[in-house]
């Protein structure tokens, strides 16, 4: 992690909002890493007192471009709470979803989901153990969903496209701030297609997928994007007919998911005493207090899911594997699905039961001394939580169609 010596290209909020004449709906989504569920929440509660559409009626997604300010509560990012972006960003975004509710016009849906691939699995099993390199046989969400609003001419309003990599293409290779390849995508559709057509892109299930090439940079990252944009554009101009319903309904649910146990608090004193970096005897330290309350500790899932004529939208909170995706395909009642992570919250990477089963072994993502050691939770989710979200999608997705 490097300190930004400029900006390449702008970061965006953008929102999305539709209305039924009874309900209404808003989709953000932000060039940026994600948030805590404390900030979240802090920027959900703006854009609804500007909007005055409900905070349970809004998804907050964020691209999770690793070129953006630190904003979620992974490493150092104590030292960066409180800087001048996290006073401006509600303003900014309740400037945005006003924006959006004032210009409500009647409109047409059209939906379409187009192959193409930005990146590749990333957790790759090497004999021993779980590195990050590409994983030709890993999973792996090789399309990109798009949804065309559009003016009773056909003529797009706003354009939302979903899909599933890591933005680590530009990631160390630069200094400059970058939206990575969603920001390139955005722009190349803005200028093969309409400047005044919104392009909005939500990030998908990529907990597990990277970005290809890994800290290739910014024209790389720019060759990404073109080639992300021309995919949105095939899929624009093979689209037929039109979404089958108007209506719009929404289904809210939170889980808390366990963690799994901390070590022993002599494992941790141990572990205390032999560590010599400040930063890392401070997580023993936490990992010690965890230990000691006999408390299990707990992770907050929010699940939240527009249903959108035939098509659901769901959004999963933290970074979900892209087996999630692959679950809701199997499950889903709907015509068509999007599924978004990153979405109102990030704290923690969710993977699936066989990835936390390979303990020390499993890698970055999944390891109790990877990525969990460096969030705020200090310690990686438990091996049922993949039982628990598979049973609650589930549950979400029976709730919305019995509904219509």
């Amino acid at each position: 992690m490097q300190p930004s010596t400029g900006v390449n290209d702008d970061l965006y909020a953008r929102a999305l909002v539709l209305s039924d004449g009874r309900q209404r709906i808003a989709i953000i989504t932000l060039d940026y890493l994600g948030f805590d569920f404390a900030y979240t929440e802090t920027l959900l509660a703006a854009a609804s007192k500007a909007s005055g559409i409900p905070a349970n009626c809004i998804m907050l997604n964020c691209s999770h471009t690793h070129s953006a300010p630190l904003t979620a509560p992974w490493g150092p990012w104590k030292e960066h709470r409180g800087k001048p972006y996290h006073k401006l960003l509600p303003e900014r975004i309740a400037e945005v979803v006003l924006r959006a509710t004032k210009q409500l016009q009647t409109a047409q849906l059209r939906y379409r989901r187009e192959p193409t691939q930005v990146g590749f699995n990333r957790r790759f099993f090497n004999g021993e153990k779980i590195v990050m390199a590409p994983n030709p046989q890993g999973a792996v969400l090789p399309w990109v969903d798009v949804l065309s609003v559009e003016r009773p001419d056909g003529k797009p309003i706003a354009v939302l496209f979903s899909h599933a990599a890591h933005p680590v293409i530009v990631h160390e290779a630069s200094t400059l701030i970058s939206a990575d390849y969603p920001g390139f995508a955005v722009q190349s559709l803005k200028h093969a297609r309409d400047k005044d057509t919104v392009f909005l892109f939500a990030q998908g299930c990529c907990g597990n997928i990277n970005g290809f090439p890994l800290k290739g940079g910014i024209d790389a990252a720019a060759a990404a994007g073109r080639d992300l944009g021309q995919a949105v554009e095939r899929a624009l101009d093979r689209m037929e007919g039109e979404n089958a319903s108007k209506s719009l309904r929404v289904h809210s649910s939170e889980l808390r998911l366990p963690l799994q146990n901390p070590p022993s608090a002599k494992e941790c004193r141990s572990m205390m005493e032999k560590e010599k970096a400040v930063d890392r005897r401070q997580r023993f330290a936490e990992l010690l207090a965890i230990a000691e309350s006999g408390q299990t500790p707990t992770m907050r899932m929010p699940i939240r899911a527009f249903a959108i004529g035939d098509l659901c939208v769901l959004g999963m909170a933290h970074e979900p594997f892209a087996e999630y995706h692959r679950h809701v395909n199997e499950i889903c009642p709907f015509a068509q699905n999007m599924v978004l992570g990153y979405t109102n919250g990030l704290e923690c990477y969710v993977g699936t039961k066989k990835d936390y089963q390979l303990g020390d072994q499993g890698g970055y993502e999944t390891s109790p001394r990877g990525a969990a050691f460096m969030f705020e939770s200090r310690l990686p989710l438990a091996e049922n939580c993949e039982a628990l979200i598979q049973r609650a999608l589930c549950q979400t997705m029976d709730a919305l169609g019995h509904n219509r």
